[in-house]
């Protein structure tokens, strides 16, 4: 990392930027689980508390998996990551609704070769047409039942935790286990894998360009293959930028760690020259790779995923009475112009603005209310996969019969981590590691996104992956502690 006091200071403010954040999270996400007991608040919260002090101590003093073999510890997470995943397949007979039902039933129309069968308001929406096509190409391959989404959905379970653990191991390779292991065992995406949904296959590029971008600032910066690296993170980006939108912050975070956190030459104008070639790389293969994704998807259905519009969710993001929540009034707007594109995102997007002009103190009001709503709440892997299953007997009947008890699990895993989240983020700092820098510039830029558009709990999905990478050095940091490390 750079010396000069820019950089620093740089690097500073990140820091104590997401640690506002997670200060702001854990004390909505606090309030969250502390709703839901509604009677014994006090007791389940002291009861908590013990069980997570128990788990970190445990956890420390077995050192995280770290005196197991390589190959007993690969054994052991695979086994973590696929049976509570395959065992909430087996027992909850989760069916596409909402959302998820319409993708479904375009996936079915792709793998029937009638690629133009979506419901008229996906117009307005681009990026869900790669998902579309995705799903499609499974359901072409294995037979067009939302089985064959769940099942690979867990198959990219296990891909996500061996990136989780090489990202923890480029920051530092004693984090990189407890990582696994909280990524395994991580309750809302166990249970968000019979969802028909995008997220777990936006995760898996998502992560990998991240991987790459580690390996570029901590290992080839001064050399040529680090020009192939950014190529081909920009590339993952863009898969990923097809998937789900978000990824796209990608490009401006490595963009910024570029330019303040590597030096190339004493030379002023050789340093920018690199710096500027460096960020036009990554820059240029995203938006060239996007487009060639685009191409045959915009061939056969007529939609072109690379154009993006914000005004739809800015405006249900501004929506006061609706929390900045999905509501019919806003979505009216889509028929209202007749599902066009440009016409309902560039409207949307006035009536956003006058909404914040009218009363930017509400605006900003609300703003806060919505982190409880996207950052604070755990729910959505049980919610959704649950909300349209059949009651059913045995362990369905039983999941279905104890939400509280779902949600709880939920909940404090989340506490846990976003605690040694807090942790491994002052860890970083205090040791000047810069790979965390990345990551708090896409979770800052996450953060603020959201704070102007539509929230919902799943939303914050892909930022997790990101707080259990920096819990693992969180974790890592307590068992230093315990050993009076250096």
């Amino acid at each position: 990392m750079q010396s000069s006091k820019l950089s620093r200071g740089i690097y500073a403010f990140l820091a104590v930027g997401v640690t506002g954040i997670l200060l702001l999270i854990g004390a909505f996400a606090v309030k969250t689980y502390a709703d839901i007991f509604t009677t014994g608040r006090l007791f389940f919260l002291a009861v908590s508390l013990v069980l997570t002090a128990a788990v970190l101590f445990a956890g420390s003093r077995l050192d995280w998996g770290n005196r197991l073999s390589f190959r007993a510890f690969a054994l052991l997470i695979a086994i973590l990551t696929l049976a509570p995943r395959l065992f909430w397949v087996y027992a909850v007979g989760t069916v596409p609704f909402s959302d998820f039902l319409h993708l479904h039933n375009y996936g079915v129309a792709v793998a029937r070769g009638d690629f133009t069968n979506y419901v008229d308001f996906y117009a307005c929406f681009p990026f869900k047409f790669g998902f579309g096509f995705l799903v499609g190409g499974l359901y072409a391959l294995f037979g067009p039942h939302f089985l064959v989404v769940e099942l690979f959905n867990v198959l990219l379970s296990l891909v996500q935790v061996l990136l989780v653990y090489r990202i923890a191991w480029e920051i530092r390779p004693e984090s990189a286990r407890p990582a696994a292991l909280f990524y395994a065992l991580w309750p809302a995406q166990i249970m968000y894998c019979t969802v028909v949904a995008a997220e777990n296959s936006f995760l898996v590029p998502f992560l990998a360009a991240i991987y790459v971008l580690i390996r570029f600032f901590k290992y080839h910066t001064q050399s040529s293959r680090g020009y192939a690296l950014l190529v081909l993170a920009g590339t993952l980006t863009a898969i990923a930028q097809a998937l789900r939108p978000m990824a796209m912050v990608l490009v401006p975070a490595a963009a910024v760690c570029i330019l303040f956190f590597i030096t190339y030459h004493k030379s002023m104008g050789r340093n920018l020259a690199r710096k500027a070639l460096c960020i036009l790389l990554v820059s240029l293969s995203y938006f060239v790779v996007l487009k060639l994704i685009s191409l045959p998807i915009k061939e056969l259905s007529g939609i072109d995923i690379t154009r993006s519009g914000t005004g739809y969710n800015f405006l249900v993001g501004t929506n006061y009475e609706a929390n900045g929540m999905f509501n019919q009034e806003d979505f009216s707007i889509i028929a209202k112009y007749d599902f066009d594109f440009d016409r309902v995102h560039s409207e949307a997007g006035k009536l956003a603005m006058q909404r914040i002009k009218e009363d930017p103190v509400r605006f900003l009001k609300l703003a806060v209310k919505k982190v409880h709503f996207q950052w604070g709440k755990e729910n959505y892997g049980y919610y959704w996969s649950v909300i349209s299953a059949g009651s059913g007997t045995g362990p369905e009947g039983f999941i279905k019969d104890h939400p509280r008890a779902f949600y709880a699990v939920s909940q404090l895993h989340y506490l846990m981590i976003l605690l040694l989240m807090l942790l491994g983020c002052y860890a970083a700092y205090r040791r000047k590691i810069l790979a965390p820098a990345l990551l708090w510039l896409v979770i800052g830029a996450m953060f603020l996104a959201y704070s102007f558009l539509e929230v919902q709990p799943r939303y914050h999905m892909p930022a997790v992956p990101l707080f259990i990478i920096l819990a693992g050095l969180g974790a890592a940091e307590i068992k230093g502690m315990l050993t009076k490390e250096k």
